[in-house]
């Protein structure tokens, strides 16, 4: 959004101020994980459809970075226009309250395994 580092600094201080980790945890999934990369290399739909709902607190973001047995090797398959996304995640703060996931996955199978990777806004009322 524009703010220097120490207003991230002040907020993330007083965040370590309240007495959970639950709380701070699920706002800096929200602030600090699943929207930066949107707000830096999103498109202005996405940003319309997905980040700005986000800061206004109308949505709530998830991550989906882990799979259940180690890894981030969800696979996808462009079919026509779609992205088909095959595979799970596991330990997705703010997951059962969230409408969309920023979603790690594999989008390449010719480049190396460090490489491959995309973040995808993935709304959780896809079937």
């Amino acid at each position: 959004m524009g703010l220097s580092y120490k207003y991230n600094m002040a907020f993330i201080e007083a965040l370590g101020n309240i007495n959970c980790g639950g709380i701070p945890m699920a706002i800096t999934v929200q602030t600090d994980m699943a929207t930066p990369a949107l707000t830096w290399f999103g498109s202005e739909k996405l940003k319309q459809e997905f980040l700005v709902p986000s800061i206004s607190g109308e949505f709530v973001a998830c991550i989906g970075v882990s799979e259940p047995h180690a890894g981030s090797d969800v696979a996808t398959k462009r079919v026509g226009d779609d992205l088909i996304i095959n595979g799970s995640k596991m330990w997705i703060t703010n997951g059962t309250q969230a409408d969309w996931m920023c979603c790690l996955a594999n989008t390449s199978t010719d480049k190396k395994p460090h490489l491959n990777k995309s973040l995808i806004c993935l709304p959780l009322k896809t079937p």
